[in-house]
């Protein structure tokens, strides 16, 4: 989704990160096999226009393609007073099942019933039509897939079929567009009653047109006996809703010419930190200053990794706070509810409970209509609550609610686990040159400091007492160093106090406080810069 930045900054479009152009290939390699394609999106990405994004890019990836068009949104003006007209003269019929039935002699004589109208119109029959079902409306599906055609409605799938008919195009359709209120059987009509004006229309399901187009093409072909290489092949974008709830089942155990794409775990960890990377970098400092390259580097990716880990895929909220906050721990709580509070749909204040940890290649009956809403997500390979359901929304300009103690103790958890993998492998480099600056300071053999203060001395390492020494973790360094077995310098003793402060916190998913980072962030690089 797309928010509202300044208009110096080059978002990525999201065709070109890994994981939607992965996800395109698949699709690609379906249609090309001359399967149908069924991709199912959340309601954000139609409402943010990505879905139409992602379906141009499905669709225009082939030579040969139809895309059918959406149906008009609005009557034309002549229609529009055409439909008042009819209106008013529908007033006076109507459906001959809602009246009554009065078995009476006929003798030929009128009688008195007392039904009294009280000054309102009689309600009488109104006058069945012969309909074909296909032509009587101008914009269903087949009418507007015929007219890409040049043919008419009832032989639209003929045409596709039809031997001779050279390559077979990819027929694209956007469930969320066909909004056509389809009447259903022979004969149905609108029943008014002429004085309360109330009109009962009967209408086919939601996504019946397309359910229908799946079914006549699926029959076609196999009748054609076309081989999979020559086939039609549809490509229907469509959210849950705009589908009979069975449809997405029955395709995916279907014959097998019909391929079932979720957009379920599309995005990654990278794609998010790739459409954040342009923001985290509108700040770099131009001045020409001197400043610390490295310590800004460390900070820039703590943060990045901050706003990944706290947002997942939800690229919307991800670049709102990569533009709203100042890296800061303290104000990320505050800053996270002001950009939760500008997304356009509030999330659910709910989801079903999340019964396993791992994802699935889709989401479960139990969690879709969660998955529609954007509750539920897959996220590296796991089942995910968005941030949006447990952390507060707060609306500009208005005071910021107390977290409980719920709400922080899972917002410290991503906060610790993106500072865990970025200060991670920081730690084990500076540990493993801090290690070979200390051999040389060693005030007792080596191979008795191994076994002194080594906890679990690597067995294959039993003859080779300096490698185990360089084993040592930063813990079993500083015991050394506080007993006086080792005497480092007081600038790697400062360090190595601070690695193990910093392992310790992480360990036990905590948060590094914003002064202790800064300070880390400084040691690391005057280190890096010191010679081994």
């Amino acid at each position: 989704m797309e928010p509202k930045v300044h208009s110096t900054m080059h978002p990525v479009r999201p065709g070109e990160l890994p994981g939607v152009r992965g996800q395109l290939r698949r699709v690609g390699a379906d249609l090309t096999a001359g399967r149908n394609c069924l991709w199912l999106v959340t309601d954000a990405l139609v409402e943010s226009g990505l879905a139409d994004e992602l379906y141009r890019e499905a669709l225009f990836g082939h030579p040969v393609r139809v895309d059918v068009p959406a149906p008009p949104s609005a009557p034309t003006p002549g229609a529009e007073a055409d439909g008042e007209a009819e209106q008013e003269e529908d007033d006076w019929w109507a459906d001959t099942d809602e009246l009554p039935y009065l078995d009476l002699p006929d003798d030929g004589f009128d009688l008195d019933l007392g039904w009294a109208f009280d000054g309102r119109r009689p309600r009488v029959p109104a006058p069945r039509k012969e309909t074909t079902g296909l032509r009587d409306d101008p914009h269903s599906l087949l009418a507007r897939l015929g007219k890409e055609l040049s043919v008419d409605p009832d032989e639209a799938i003929a045409t596709l079929l039809a031997p001779g008919g050279g390559r077979r195009p990819v027929i694209g359709i956007r469930a969320w567009a066909e909004t056509e209120d389809l009447r259903t059987g022979t004969g149905t009509g609108t029943a008014v009653d002429a004085g309360t004006a109330r009109t009962r229309t009967r209408t086919a399901p939601r996504g019946a047109a397309v359910e229908r187009l799946f079914r006549l093409l699926a029959a076609g072909v196999k009748d054609s006996g076309l081989p999979p290489g020559e086939r039609p092949r549809l490509l229907v974008v469509a959210r849950l809703r705009d589908l009979p709830e069975s449809l997405p089942d029955e395709l995916r155990h279907g014959l097998g010419d019909t391929t079932v794409h979720w957009w379920w775990g599309a995005l990654g960890r990278l794609d998010t930190a790739t459409a954040i990377a342009s923001i985290l970098d509108r700040g770099s400092d131009t001045s020409g200053r001197d400043h610390d390259p490295l310590a800004e580097r460390i900070r820039r990716a703590v943060r990045s990794e901050t706003v990944v880990e706290v947002c997942g895929p939800d690229l919307e909220l991800a670049r709102l706070l990569a533009l709203e906050w100042d890296g800061a721990q303290h104000t990320l709580g505050t800053t996270l509810g002001r950009c939760l509070a500008r997304l356009s749909d509030p999330f659910p204040a709910d989801c079903p409970p999340l019964r396993r940890i791992g994802a699935l290649l889709r989401p479960g009956a139990e969690l879709r209509p969660a998955w529609a809403k954007g509750a539920v997500v897959s996220w590296e390979g796991r089942l995910r609550v968005h941030v949006g359901v447990w952390h507060p929304a707060t609306p500009g300009g208005g005071p910021a609610p107390v977290p409980d103690g719920d709400i922080r103790a899972r917002l410290t958890a991503l906060v610790s686990q993106a500072q865990q993998r970025v200060l991670s492998p920081w730690i084990e480099e500076a540990r493993q040159r801090l290690a070979v600056r200390a051999l040389a300071h060693l005030n007792r053999p080596v191979a008795t400091l191994v076994a002194d203060y080594a906890d679990r001395p690597p067995a294959y390492l039993r003859n080779d007492p300096e490698r185990a020494f360089l084993e040592l973790q930063v813990g079993e360094l500083l015991r050394a160093h506080v007993s006086g077995a080792l005497a480092l310098p007081p600038r790697d003793a400062r360090l190595l106090r601070l690695l193990v402060t910093t392992r310790n916190v992480l360990a036990h998913r905590s948060v590094l406080y914003d002064r202790t980072l800064d300070e880390l962030c400084a040691e690391l690089s005057q280190a890096d810069l010191r010679a081994s």
